[in-house]
């Protein structure tokens, strides 16, 4: 065992001069370019304005709980690495295009940022750091504190800490090593799926597109088809990429098609208990294939709800965890230079990656904040970041009755979004839709966009 090993085993209390990423970390370096960020959006609408200074004052609190967030990323000889950051992380304004101009690798650069408008909180999370679980849990933490500042306090538990509570070593487990099985076969080769076409919005620009429906009335949707929301989401979606790639090979010979393959992440820790903050995710790929022939809805809701049972079952999650762990871990991997070591991930990533799925659909579920401020808070919204892959990805959560479906793009084709809200409309659910490309940051609403 190296020292690196050692090292990222032991719980993280800001005293180690350097400790290494987990295992699902290690893609995102080498990716990360003015094109591709690693970073993720979680933002809650508060009845009220913000109060910047009050918040300001929770993210200084919150933050001693939260000590292996508190770090920057480093370049090694081999490897990319985590140094402790003890500069100071300021609250900033929000921007119209979420997650852009993201500097990853300086001093005193941080891998999170708070940002405040009017009275919209967000945090933009890397995926360096750590997964949804993880970032949901600091920004629960952030709010309670928010709100604690201002008398009204929460129940704390494992899913919103305590500022002042202890550290737990198991928070900085590289779960992926403790649950490797070595000698599982590894997952199943699959090819490539079809991608969106469409022309590249202009750098550090992005389209978000969200549409709130009622939750229970999807919810109730879903169950007419004997699906879960996910299931149900999903197939909406993968239905909306077919309208798509109709339009654009009318009347072709459908030999000429690609399959359609969606990327849905999975917590890992409701298969393979742990209380790890850093990351512990992998994903299905539930997809159908255009070749064959037309898939109604029924279909590929079907399908899909096939495959991700499947895709969940944890013999079939533990074959990916190995061979993830097996590779990073493998003597001739370990040694080779970094600059190297980074062309060959880019590539690797490329071929087995982004190119095996046409978009991603994320539905975290919900927001699960404590009662104590859950009425404070209107809406809770998920922002994925689209590449130039995946020019186009989905992500789905719910706070009270309030369903948010936001789609983030950096191309200037709309057309998917459209097809899947008015699929939408046209299972009875009503949307109201917005988007941050109109005058000024403030979203404007459209109650008449569909109907």
């Amino acid at each position: 065992m190296t020292n690196a090993d050692r090292t990222a085993e032991k719980p993280y209390s800001g005293e180690h001069p350097w400790f290494a990423l987990d295992h699902a970390a290690l893609i995102y370096p080498p990716l990360l370019s003015d094109r591709v960020s690693a970073y993720y959006r979680i933002q809650a609408t508060l009845d009220e304005s913000v109060d910047v200074k009050l918040l300001q004052a929770a993210l200084d609190s919150v933050t001693r709980r939260f000590p292996y967030f508190q770090v920057e990323l480093r370049r090694g000889l081999f490897w990319f690495f985590f140094e402790p950051n003890r500069a100071p992380n300021r609250v900033v304004p929000d921007s119209k295009y979420p997650m852009q101009k993201t500097s990853i690798i300086k001093r005193g650069g941080y891998l999170y940022r708070v940002r405040a408008f009017e009275n919209r909180v967000a945090l933009e999370m890397c995926h360096i750091l750590t997964d949804g679980y993880g970032a949901f849990i600091f920004f629960r933490s952030l709010l309670a504190e928010y709100y604690r500042l201002q008398g009204i306090p929460s129940a704390y538990d494992e899913r919103l800490f305590d500022p002042e509570g202890r550290l737990e070593g198991s928070e900085w487990e590289d779960a992926f090593s403790r649950y490797a099985s070595p000698g599982a076969p590894p997952p199943l080769r699959i090819g490539p799926a079809w991608h969106l076409p469409g022309l590249s919005m202009r750098l550090y620009t992005m389209r978000v597109t969200t549409g709130v429906v009622s939750l229970s009335a999807a919810l109730a949707k879903a169950k007419e088809y004997g699906a879960t929301l996910t299931v149900y989401l999903s197939a909406v979606y993968l239905a909306a990429f077919q309208d798509v790639q109709d339009a654009e090979f009318p009347g072709e010979d459908r030999r000429k098609r690609k399959v359609l393959r969606l990327q849905v992440p999975i917590n890992l820790r409701k298969s393979f208990p742990s209380r790890t903050m850093r990351n512990f995710s992998l994903f299905a790929l539930p997809d159908i294939d255009p070749r064959l022939g037309h898939y109604e809805f029924r279909e590929i809701v079907a399908r899909v709800k096939g495959m991700l049972s499947l895709s969940f079952d944890p013999k079939e999650l533990g074959r990916t965890i190995t061979r993830n762990v097996a590779t990073a871990k493998k003597s001739f991997v370990r040694i080779i230079p970094l600059p190297l070591k980074n062309v060959m991930m880019r590539g690797i990533y490329k071929i087995y990656g982004e190119n095996t799925y046409s978009s991603l659909s994320s539905n975290v579920g919900r927001a699960g904040l404590p009662d104590s401020f859950a009425a404070k808070v209107l809406r809770v919204d998920v922002i994925l970041p689209s590449t130039p892959g995946l020019k186009t990805v989905a992500s789905m959560i719910s706070h009270g009755d309030a369903l948010s479906i936001s789609f983030g793009s950096v191309i200037e084709r709309n057309d998917l979004e459209r097809l899947f809200f008015t699929r939408l409309v046209k299972d009875g659910l009503k949307v109201k839709v917005e988007s941050n490309l109109s005058n000024g940051i403030r979203k404007e609403k459209s109650d008449a966009l569909l109907q």
